[in-house]
């Protein structure tokens, strides 16, 4: 058995990590990149906390551009994998996936391959270019799974298994994101300063009574009680998981929310009113030609380099509200995460372990039969107990709390 990881960024750092406690499953694994000294640093730490299961299986690097297919089909027929893990930037999902269709290898992500705030990319296309592959990889005889990180992913699968066990009709799904921890730098993102700057400015699209409404980011907010970190204001969002819980999931309104502090989103509209979270090429004085965004990445601190020293915790769930045998009931599933536990596990922080853990547990998933189905499937779409009997062996738990089946999101509109 064997894996080849692409991508060796932070949620890189922790999928491979994770890969490495479970090779005993998973097999040799290779890690790409096309710096392939951050491979290789991921390598020393795998082997500095002693995290090699099976220390007969290989672990080696190689670099790679994933925006070309012929260089990562030429890898996979060299390192000859049973499943691609793609824990790289979602705009290379696409070159990868055509990569695998050729190489006839299943393949694995962590979010969907579109920004979700530019035009024709928005939560109502999200998928459809990753979904065009439905059918080619169902005759070539591979899996697809797409989403498989927290949110997307592990929230998609709370829903299932509300659907599955908990409820007869679900009238609301609203998936809620909180980081509660504090890395000591007045602004920071948790990963990439680019997709994470691209997605959280792009207008917010939810599911309500049978169509898609859109509101500017940052618009519609409410608070809410999180389990041990608190009340935090969340604020919609666009999302990946939005428009697959749709696509498979019948319920009234479906809506993503993110929990902001105001330090944070005095930053944010600063730095959007200046220009500065703009990917649009913009010409200095001297010629040079530079994205405003890249520079901004180039400032803030490498997101790995958050993780010595990170104190606190997240609460990522779903809160479903419904009936069950006639009766209204609410529920909220979810995981809280420690960041100095991550931490002493991977040597990185809790928002990577929170997307490289369910990575790693649908990989797990796959290689022992149970989500192994030739064709492409979103999270909603597999069996959610295999998974989460999993995850908690792996790294992080989930509960369920019930709330009071009248309770619902107190939605103020800002402006």
């Amino acid at each position: 058995m064997a894996v080849l990881q692409i991508g060796a960024g932070g949620v890189g750092w922790v999928v491979a990590h994770k890969a490495a406690q479970n090779n005993d499953v998973l097999g040799d694994i290779t890690i790409a990149s096309r710096t392939v000294a951050k491979c290789d640093k991921i390598i020393e730490s795998i082997k500095g906390k002693n995290n090699l299961k099976d220390p007969s299986k290989k672990l080696e690097s190689r670099s790679v551009d994933a925006d070309d297919v012929a260089a990562l089909v030429a890898l996979i027929n060299e390192v000859k994998p049973d499943l691609v893990i793609n824990a790289g930037p979602p705009w290379v999902n696409i070159t990868i996936m055509e990569a695998c269709l050729q190489a006839k290898v299943s393949y694995l992500d962590t979010s969907v391959a579109v920004d979700l705030c530019s035009e024709g990319q928005q939560v109502p296309q999200a998928y459809d270019w990753q979904w065009g592959f439905r059918d080619k990889f169902k005759e070539a005889g591979i899996t697809g799974i797409l989403g498989a990180g927290f949110d997307p992913g592990v929230v998609s699968v709370f829903a299932a298994h509300a659907v599955k066990h908990l409820f007869d009709e679900i009238d609301t799904i609203d998936v809620m994101d909180v980081n509660a921890g504090d890395h000591g730098k007045k602004f920071a993102t948790n990963f990439d300063p680019e997709t994470n700057m691209l997605e959280i400015q792009g207008d917010s699209f939810y599911w309500e009574d049978g169509e898609w409404k859109q509101v500017g980011c940052h618009e519609r907010m409410f608070e809410f009680d999180f389990p041990l970190v608190g009340k935090h204001k969340v604020y919609s969002m666009a999302h990946d998981e939005v428009r697959s819980m749709q696509e498979f999931i019948p319920a009234k309104r479906i809506e993503f929310w993110m929990g902001f502090g105001d330090a944070y989103l005095n930053y944010f509209n600063c730095m959007r009113d200046i220009g500065l979270l703009s990917p649009d090429p913009l010409t200095l004085h001297d010629g040079t030609v530079v994205q405003p965004l890249h520079v901004l990445k180039a400032l803030l601190p490498d997101p790995t380099s958050l993780a010595p020293g990170y104190t606190g915790k997240t609460c990522i769930g779903t809160w479903v509200r419904g009936t069950k045998d006639g009766k209204p009931r609410g529920v909220f599933i979810y995981n809280n995460a420690d960041h100095e536990v991550a931490y002493e596990d991977v040597e990185h922080q809790a928002i990577s372990y929170t997307t490289g853990v369910p990575a790693i547990t649908a990989a797990l998933q796959y290689f022992r039969g149970k989500w192994a189905e030739a064709g492409v499937f979103n999270m909603e779409q597999l069996d959610p107990d295999p998974f989460l009997e999993t995850m908690p062996e792996i790294g992080l738990d989930w509960h369920v709390q019930e709330l009071d089946p009248e309770q619902a999101p107190d939605i103020q509109i800002l402006k």
